[in-house]
């Protein structure tokens, strides 16, 4: 290979699977090693392993330049977690844990510990709505809705897989203003995602607004026009549009024919007869 190409020089990750657990509490869990990683010549990349700080653990070694490619990854966007990032996510983490197992209080618990550390976390705020939702407390849940959409770091292009999420949860909240505003900033850092106009289209859908139900999902198949649900979607308002059509017919007719039976019905009575002269003593 000519060696103007293979320039390495940064951090770089390998992924990794571990095994937790045995019997029927046995899972995987994915992990990525980060090191630093150069290139020393034509064939040879040096490694240095990095810690949970980010400092070097003292671990180098040197390897081909295919091995070195075929297993690690480069990380343009390595940052070094402080402390309290570390235990805010360690918090998170067991929330998790406890929710997937139906411990809701356990969880709550955990995202608020969360929370203490870092008031904005964007993954322990949007956690603990969701469970709330879960577990039935709507009015918590909207609580939290609302502190979060006031949060600008969620429409960040990082957090693109939550606000999307985020959207779908405050539309089941009925929190209808809500999610239409964060949508209309979600589309404003993403404007290539289809996802977030079907979105859109079924939250106008949800209030029998059909037209603008129509408009965004018809943006949605514009932006994907090989999406089978939008199509779906968009023939189910059209079906929508035409039954509302249907039924405005009807009842226009329907008055129509009522106040051509009154005429009828007032044309064929008789005159009130006049009235009778008084009889003379």
């Amino acid at each position: 290979m000519d060696s103007a190409i293979k320039k390495i020089k940064g951090v770089f990750f390998e992924e990794t699977t571990i095994t937790l657990g045995t019997g029927h509490t046995k899972k995987t869990q994915h992990v990525k090693n980060y090191c630093r990683a150069e290139q020393l010549d034509d064939e040879l990349v040096q490694v240095t392993y990095l810690g949970n700080e980010g400092q070097p653990t003292g671990i180098v070694i040197k390897m081909s330049y295919d091995e070195f490619m075929s297993k690690y990854t480069f990380e343009p966007d390595y940052k070094v977690k402080t402390k309290e990032e570390r235990e805010t996510d360690k918090h998170i983490a067991l929330a998790e844990k406890h929710r997937s197992r139906n411990e809701f209080n356990s969880a709550e618990w955990e995202y608020n510990s969360a929370l203490k550390i870092d008031p904005d976390s964007i993954r322990a705020n949007f956690g603990v709505g969701t469970l709330y939702m879960e577990m039935g407390q709507v009015d918590k849940a909207k609580n939290v809705f609302q502190k979060l959409s006031q949060i600008e770091a969620i429409f960040e292009e990082e957090n693109k897989h939550i606000f999307n999420e985020f959207g779908i949860e405050l539309r089941k909240a009925n929190m209808v203003e809500e999610a239409l505003a964060n949508y209309m900033k979600a589309i404003e850092i993403s404007p290539g995602d289809e996802n977030l106009y079907f979105n859109v289209a079924r939250l106008y859908y949800d209030t029998k607004d059909w037209a603008n139900a129509l408009k965004w999902i018809e943006k949605s198949i514009s932006t994907n026009p090989h999406s089978r649900e939008a199509k779906q979607f968009e023939s189910l308002i059209r079906k929508e549009m035409l039954e509302q059509d249907g039924a405005r017919a009807r009842r226009e007719d329907g008055g129509d024919l009522s106040r051509r039976q009154a005429s009828a019905r007032g044309s064929s009575e008789m005159p009130d007869a006049p009235p009778r002269p008084l009889s003379k003593d």
